[in-house]
């Protein structure tokens, strides 16, 4: 992917989240492709990134994801955001949550 359109394939990919749609966001990833949060061992495949995703959508059921940034070094191609949202779901807080990565 050329370095003009990955302001808009990161945009694309924080909205998936914003949709509450699980398969929205494992869509991103290839087949094979992993997400790993919180330093956790990587969630490997589309089926587990949703599940991972299912859990952020449960627990944080007004979450937005914004893209802060994109951003390429030598180490590859970076997504900057911030997550938002309040822990309402089963057992949740009720606390407010603002996360960035």
């Amino acid at each position: 992917m050329t370095t003009d359109r990955l302001p808009e394939f990161a945009t694309r990919y924080a909205k998936a989240w914003c949709s509450h749609d699980p398969e929205k966001v494992a869509a991103f990833f290839a087949e094979n492709g992993s997400l790993s949060v919180n330093d956790g061992p990587p969630a490997v495949g589309r089926a587990a990134i949703a599940e991972i995703s299912r859990g952020f959508i449960r627990d944080l059921p007004d979450m937005v994801v914004t893209m802060d940034k994109v951003s390429r070094d030598p180490d590859g191609t970076k997504f900057h955001w911030t997550l938002t949202g309040t822990n309402t779901g089963p057992g949740g807080t009720g606390n407010r949550v603002q996360i960035s990565g």
